[in-house]
């Protein structure tokens, strides 16, 4: 209830001296959620009222709240003195302000009290929702390694399986291998580009003198059609680990052994391509489309080779190869890298005397080998869209800077624990 119409009451003591005082009535209505008190004078012939005067209140919510049942007529000398009837207006108009705030903090403490026991039942939910969180977000967590479980089964039982196309030419994928710290990381790299070619036979030969079962296994992941052969490269010609990787000719008697393979075993095979392909190279699989192209010898541009960022060959207008880029020995009769041509096993097959050599100059295998199949520059066959495009990049995996101590264990293949066996392929 508003304060201001018992304050106007009280002013009314105010008023000039009287005969009589008068004591209002007070008539109450609330509409619209809001209280009006309306004064009526009882002893004031000019404040009679007829109560056809507030037919606008709604009767039916107006209630009539009598101060007196009949007006009193107090002695008008009581009230003589206007500051005594001012004073004891405002005495009467604080102690009603007080009874006011005193009944306000009274529905505060009540309204506080619904408000905490509100808060009490909300936290309360929020308790069982965040409850209800975790485990949703833990049943999440299941369902994501489901769903990798499934996603590795059908990589390796699905995506990863050889696609067989009888019209399409099968890529021989010669990779020559040693044992070192990177070699089952450089072959499991490797595994998993092949994986996605099809019709693709790879050809891994260990420099050793047995097979070992780390490159097995991961040829048998691999789920490639694989040949598994091993042959041990001379100590004479055996590079020590500090030597630079030019030192001497790698991969030698590796390669003649997967070639005499390839002729003792695919004696009768019209159609395919031979590739030679290291284990640390990184390949676009749009390569292999350019092999399957391979009449005789195609050859393309290689990334990061020569000390240059692209070795290629050079073509005239007619497409002819008339020169190549290379830029260390380009005397050769192909200044190329050994990832930078195919050959078709026809080639390989009519010409059983073509091999590698441990006593050509360096950097002269691939001209060695390529003459040796009857290929000349005119004769070869520049693919990848013209040689404008790189397919192939000569990458290689840094040496491993290792301490002496770690060095000898690599180089006796033993001294390892459990866990650097397993890194490095090694059986303990």
């Amino acid at each position: 209830m508003n304060s201001l119409p018992i304050f106007v009451y009280f002013l009314s003591l105010l008023l000039p001296k009287m005969p009589e005082i008068s004591i209002f009535r007070i008539r109450t209505t609330k509409k619209n959620n809001s209280c009006v008190i309306i004064l009526i004078p009882l002893s004031r012939p000019s404040f009679e009222h007829n109560s056809t005067n507030f037919s606008g209140i709604n009767r039916p919510n107006v209630d009539y709240l009598n101060c007196r049942s009949s007006y009193t007529m107090f002695p008008s000398r009581i009230f003589e003195k206007w500051w005594l009837r001012a004073f004891i207006a405002l005495v009467v108009f604080f102690v009603w302000q007080i009874c006011y705030a005193i009944n306000r903090v009274q529905g505060l403490e009540e309204e506080k009290t619904i408000l905490q026991a509100t808060i009490e039942v909300l936290k309360r939910k929020s308790d069982g929702l965040r409850t209800e969180i975790h485990e949703k977000e833990r049943a999440l967590t299941r369902l994501d390694g489901r769903i990798e479980e499934i996603d590795t089964q059908i990589r390796d039982h699905i995506s990863l399986l050889p696609r067989v196309n009888r019209t399409t030419p099968f890529i021989y994928f010669i990779t020559p291998t040693h044992f070192r710290a990177a070699q089952k990381a450089d072959l499991t790299r490797l595994s998993y580009t092949l994986s996605h070619v099809p019709n693709l036979h790879w050809i891994v030969v260990e420099d050793s003198d047995e097979l070992t079962a780390s490159v097995a296994e991961i040829l048998k992941r691999s789920r490639l059609p694989y040949t598994h052969l091993n042959a041990r490269t001379p100590p004479t010609q055996k590079m020590k680990y500090s030597d630079p990787n030019w030192t001497l000719p790698r991969g030698v008697d590796q390669r003649n052994s997967a070639l005499l393979w390839i002729r003792n075993q695919l004696a009768g095979v019209k159609n395919g391509v031979v590739y030679f392909g290291d284990d640390d190279n990184t390949y676009d699989l749009k390569v292999f489309e350019e092999m399957r192209k391979v009449e005789k010898a195609g050859v393309w541009p290689v990334g990061i080779v020569g000390g240059m960022f692209v070795e290629t060959p050079i073509l005239a207008e007619n497409g002819t190869i008339i020169d190549f880029n290379a830029v260390w020995k380009r005397e050769r009769p192909f200044p190329i890298d050994m990832a930078a041509f195919a050959v078709n096993i026809t080639l390989i097959l009519s010409n059983p005397n073509a091999l590698f050599s441990f006593d050509v100059p360096r950097g002269y295998q691939e001209s060695t080998f390529l003459e040796n199949v009857g290929i000349h520059r005119y004769n070869m066959e520049p693919l990848a869209e013209k040689c404008t495009k790189v397919y192939v990049w000569h990458t290689r995996t840094e040496k491993s800077k290792l301490s002496k101590e770690m060095i000898e264990k690599l180089t006796k293949k033993r001294g390892f624990n459990e866990l650097e066996a397993h890194a490095l392929g090694v059986k303990i």
